[in-house]
């Protein structure tokens, strides 16, 4: 029996998280079936679902009160109470890269996460120096049908102006030049938040948190690694290698566990693939 998706994506709530979004495009007969075996699951039993998005296992460390969010090209868990991706996770291949000029960046509601923000919340934003930014990027997946899923608002965060136009933009193409080079990578990527806030707030009456700083690790499939931390002041001018750090350090700063079912990776075995020196 083949299972027709009328939405793109389904809510399963049986997951350990308090919600569960998994991708429902898939035209085959297999890919129906897996969503109603997960709707089936026991807990102990969804403990053990392996996501192909999260490398050696999806962080674990969030708060229970987070929304899981699994999609085609991405996983990421979402915190409502800070209005931001705690994680997100995604594997760049040479097939995903495409040409985003004529893509929508339009602004997409969840269906399934009412808590939020808007498009209208990042209106004012450049006043405060921030801009509407992702933690997916569209040009890593501007070759798939699936393109248009990082516009989701879950995926949405306020980052500065110079931080997207300086080190952040370098690591992409970094990474993208690396992917059509040499191998396919994975990357994990998400907030930090200091003790005592650095970043200014969106100019809203919503509940809601700037990160202070962003990291991202990237890890290519045999198993080499290098991480960045970027913080929000970044001057544009400063390189991304500049900003190497360690994924115990990351862990330290975010509070969450990385790499659950593997965690020896040596940060600093992708600096020369990435353009460091």
């Amino acid at each position: 029996m083949l299972v027709k998706c009328i939405k793109q994506t389904v809510r399963v709530t049986r997951v350990g998280y308090s919600a569960f979004s998994a991708g429902c495009a898939f035209p085959s007969r297999l890919a129906a079936l897996s969503i109603l075996l997960m709707a089936s699951m026991s807990q102990s039993q969804a403990a053990e679902l392996r996501i192909a998005h999260c490398l050696h296992g999806c962080p674990t460390g969030s708060s229970a009160e987070n929304h899981l969010i699994l999609r085609p090209i991405y996983a990421l868990s979402y915190n409502t109470r800070n209005k931001v991706a705690d994680w997100a996770a995604y594997r760049v291949t040479s097939g995903s890269i495409g040409i985003a000029s004529s893509l929508s960046r339009v602004a997409v509601l969840d269906d399934f996460v009412e808590e939020t923000l808007s498009a209208v919340d990042f209106v004012n934003a450049e006043e405060v120096g921030l801009t509407h930014a992702q933690f997916v990027p569209l040009v890593n997946f501007a070759g798939t049908p699936y393109w248009n899923e990082v516009n989701y608002m879950t995926n949405a965060v306020a980052r500065s102006r110079n931080l997207s136009q300086g080190a952040w933009y370098g690591l992409e193409w970094s990474i993208r030049n690396l992917v059509n080079r040499e191998t396919d990578v994975h990357v994990l990527t998400g907030p930090i938040f200091r003790e005592t806030p650095v970043a200014a707030n969106l100019e809203i009456q919503a509940q809601h948190r700037v990160p202070d700083a962003f990291f991202k690790i990237v890890v290519s499939i045999d198993n080499r690694a290098t991480a960045f931390i970027f913080d929000q002041d970044l001057p544009v001018h400063v390189h991304h290698c500049d900003r190497r750090a360690t994924i115990d350090e990351i862990e330290r700063l975010t509070g969450l566990d990385f790499f659950p079912e593997d965690p020896r990776l040596v940060s600093g075995m992708l600096d020369t693939s990435l353009g460091c020196f």
